[in-house]
């Protein structure tokens, strides 16, 4: 492994909501985000909710469109020296219930960085090897999938606070209901409302035990605006209450109901590939 990146600047920062455009093309970026926004990376744009993380090269112009005050940990860095290995980091990653260490180890690495610089710089290399490494186990789970079977969940993933029929997922897939049914039972071995509602209470989960959402607000988010129908989905998936789950704070995504699968959250953007 090559040696760590220098370490240009790093903040934990959070201000009154307005757009930053950055085009600080001699540096890579690193933002973990605890607030909502659109950012747009030359002429594309990916949506940013709270627990994502976003990773940007050189000579890329961004831009953030905040919809909320912004609150994030924020890094610059410079690559001393080139090797043969590789190192794939997607552009935008949710890290969903690992958030918080993540950003816990970013966070240390502001704290130190002017007492021990050499220490932030650790921190930092161990945290682009954590995202490069769900990278690329993102990359190894995709490549094996059908092509339709990604297009429906990333349908299921952009659309959690929405009402879905199964014609809604096939249709932008490109084929029939009964076909993509054959595909989420063949491949993933469920059925597609079992995925939905375990990407449905994965978020829940998220929001609950990370964030101060109002639990209404959270029911609405992931499509289940019916509170008394929320409160039954939150205690078959995790066995309490939502105001207890919430009280407990971070429970381990295995405790949600096994009869749905345990498959990831989030269809990542194609990953930018940084030499390391």
């Amino acid at each position: 492994m090559s040696c760590a990146p220098e370490l240009l600047a790093i903040a934990i920062a959070a201000h009154d909501a307005e757009n930053v455009a950055d085009d600080a093309s001699g540096s890579w970026r690193l933002h973990f985000y605890k607030h909502e926004a659109k950012l747009l990376l030359d002429d594309r744009e990916l949506t940013i909710t709270p627990g994502c993380v976003s990773v940007v090269p050189p000579g890329v112009r961004c831009e953030h469109r905040y919809v909320e005050r912004p609150a994030y940990v924020t890094a610059r860095f410079a690559l001393r020296e080139q090797s043969g290995e590789s190192m794939p980091l997607a552009a935008v990653q949710d890290l969903a219930g690992d958030f918080a260490q993540l950003c816990q180890r970013l966070e240390h690495a502001a704290s130190v960085f002017h007492s021990r610089p050499a220490q932030a710089e650790a921190r930092l290399w161990d945290v682009l090897w954590d995202l490069s490494e769900r990278t690329a186990r993102k990359e190894a789970r995709s490549s094996k999938r059908h092509v339709a079977l990604d297009r429906a969940c990333r349908v299921i993933q952009s659309r959690l606070s929405e009402p879905l029929s199964l014609a809604d997922l096939a249709t932008p897939a490109g084929v029939s209901p009964a076909h993509l049914t054959r595909l989420f039972r063949a491949e993933m071995g469920v059925t597609a409302t079992d995925y939905l509602r375990r990407c449905r209470l994965e978020r829940a989960q998220y929001l609950l035990t990370q964030s101060d959402v109002p639990i209404k607000e959270v029911a609405c988010e992931i499509g289940i605006p019916d509170l008394h129908a929320f409160n039954k989905a939150i205690r078959r998936g995790f066995g309490v209450a939502p105001r207890e789950l919430r009280s407990r704070g971070n429970v381990p995504s295995q405790t949600i109901a096994p009869s749905t699968v345990s498959t990831s959250l989030v269809e990542d953007d194609p990953p930018i590939v940084q030499s390391a």
